[in-house]
């Protein structure tokens, strides 16, 4: 086994990312600079996208213009994730089941936006006809048009009018025309045109199929809010304005000045660094005493309000969410983080001085990561976390029936030296662990399971340095800090980023043919562009607006 996992070297994965390890699906990588595409040139991706369930909440909320999400996904066959992101097209398939599950909620949530005038009046538009021919043509229209994404065509509009009209015969308790809307919203929740996002194109450009501007604004929508275009957006749709690259970026620009395009940041960053994690965080009080039931939570929001801090108030880039000396802690953490200060249940801003904190600085040092990797393993668990996250690094499966890490038996060691023993030179896992996880791992030593910082472990001095290699050569480090700060200063961990935000905003896996892209905008990231203008550099790329014409 040991040989044979020398031999396959670091090319597999890793079951860091869910699912992942198990997809039968997924293929071989094809590889670029320093980052990592399936296999064939041009990437792959379905014509019609399903919505997430998060994506169908946040649609029928803005379709009836009600104030709340309806909350009724969490009874619906769960989505399946199968990357770090939960909007990969790949998992978003229909069963029988979760069409029933659609169904069931268009009849409910039709009745319940029609049951009462209040209701009924925040869901139409404003300024109907008197006509009542005019006023239901109206409806339709409009209903149409948003759950469509787009104009209904001349055909879609006499077809939901005759539904519009036999709604009275379907619900003879109702008025006819409460009743047509009723009728109407039940087809609309059910189309395909809803539940996809339909991307047909306008016609081919050699391997790519042109999108119509409709289909643009929808992607763009649904990658920066997460929901259906508005209808400033459908209206520039409708005019033509949202297909060429300056287009795009302008209605891009728009959208992430929306609270929706801060949510979307808080979204990406939340599942690329797994925040359920903290939140899920349990630990052993007698074993660290400052653990409290709310901690995790807490963790989740000091990474929220930091990463919201750095791209929003500074414009900041990828370098300084992995290096800036500051935090945002409240009472609970800042004890832990043994913080100087003022400090109740709210969040604050607060620094890591460069004397009495040397060690803290980004994302990667907070405590929410570390906590969530920590224990015996913690080196190991937090080697493959930023291997995998921060440097896209393909590493293989462990081998089968890996025994365990060994306990103390009588000797006093720290967690490093019990991992080298069972990871080290002469051991099955050194050439994955003492190339890539463990000099990863061995740099954050310096923190305990729950993110404290230690100088000591069981009486002994606690060793944080090793040396990585990266595409430039070895760098030597001693801690996290000079770890992180040397990451932020090399194209792996830029790559890697870009790659991640192409995968989030096109709702796939790259592929060979994504690999120009993602490097544009490692190097742009590396030149340090921030955050958004790499968003927006990202929505203004032919990947963006185009589709493979291979794809179903």
């Amino acid at each position: 086994m040991c040989s044979a996992l020398l031999l396959v070297g670091c090319n597999g994965m890793i079951s860091d990312a869910p699912g992942v390890a198990d997809d039968p699906d997924r293929a071989e990588p094809v590889c670029g600079r320093t980052v990592c595409g399936a296999t064939g040139e041009l990437a792959t991706a379905t014509a019609f996208p399903r919505l997430t369930h998060a994506q169908w909440e946040n649609s029928v909320r803005d379709l009836l213009r009600a104030g709340e999400r309806p909350n009724l996904s969490g009874a619906f066959e769960p989505d399946t994730t199968i990357s770090f992101f939960d909007n990969n097209s790949r998992a978003l398939r229909v069963s029988s089941d979760l069409w029933n599950d659609y169904q069931g909620a268009a009849e409910g949530l039709a009745e319940e936006a029609t049951s009462s005038t209040e209701a009924l009046s925040r869901l139409l538009p404003a300024d109907l006809p008197s006509d009542p021919t005019e006023r239901k043509l109206a409806v339709v229209r409009d209903l149409g048009r948003r759950a469509h994404r787009r104009t209904l065509s001349d055909d879609e509009l006499s077809a939901y009018t005759t539904l519009f009209d036999e709604g009275a015969a379907h619900f003879g308790d109702m008025n006819a025309f409460d009743a047509g809307v009723r009728m109407l919203l039940e087809a609309l929740l059910q189309s395909p045109y809803f539940l996809y996002r339909v991307e047909v194109g306008t016609g081919r450009n050699g391997d790519a199929v042109t999108l119509s501007d409709f289909e643009i604004a929808s992607r763009l929508s649904y990658m920066i809010w997460n929901t259906m275009p508005d209808d400033g957006l459908l209206d520039a749709a409708e005019s033509g304005s949202v297909h060429t690259a300056e287009q795009v970026a302008s209605q891009a620009a728009r959208l992430l000045d929306d609270p929706r395009g801060r949510e979307m940041l808080e979204r990406f960053h939340s599942q690329l660094f797994n925040w359920d994690l903290f939140r899920d965080l349990s630990k052993n009080p007698s074993e660290f005493p400052l653990f409290y039931g709310s901690v995790g939570q807490d963790m989740a929001e000091e990474a929220r309000l930091f990463v919201e801090h750095v791209v929003l108030e500074e414009n900041g880039n990828l370098a300084e969410l992995l290096t800036a000396p500051y935090t945002f802690a409240n009472s609970g953490l800042a004890e832990i983080y043994g913080l100087e200060g003022a400090f109740d249940d709210s969040f604050t801003l607060a620094s890591f001085d460069a004397v009495s904190h040397p060690e803290r600085g980004g994302l990667l040092t907070q405590l929410g990561v570390l906590a969530s990797h920590g224990g015996l393993t913690g080196s190991v668990h937090r080697g493959v976390f930023i291997n995998h996250r921060v440097l896209c690094t393909e590493l293989p499966p462990p081998p089968d029936a890996l025994p365990p890490i060994p306990s103390d038996s009588g000797m006093t060691m720290t967690s490093r030296e019990r991992i080298e023993m069972h990871t080290g030179p002469g051991t099955c896992g050194a050439s994955c662990h003492g190339t890539f996880i463990n000099p990863i791992g061995f740099a954050f030593e310096s923190f305990d399971g729950l993110g404290q910082y230690r100088t000591e472990e069981n009486g002994l001095p606690i060793d944080a340095s090793a040396t990585f290699e990266f595409a430039d050569g070895p760098v030597d480090f001693d801690g996290a800090k000079e770890l992180t700060g040397a990451m932020a200063e090399r194209i792996e961990a830029h790559d890697c980023y870009s790659k991640h935000w192409v995968e989030y905003a096109l709702g796939r896996d790259t592929a060979g043919s994504d690999l120009d892209l993602i490097q544009n905008l490692g190097d742009a990231s590396l030149e340090g562009r921030s955050v958004r203008e790499l968003v927006i550099e990202l929505v203004q790329s032919e990947e963006f607006r185009a589709r493979n014409a291979e794809g179903s």
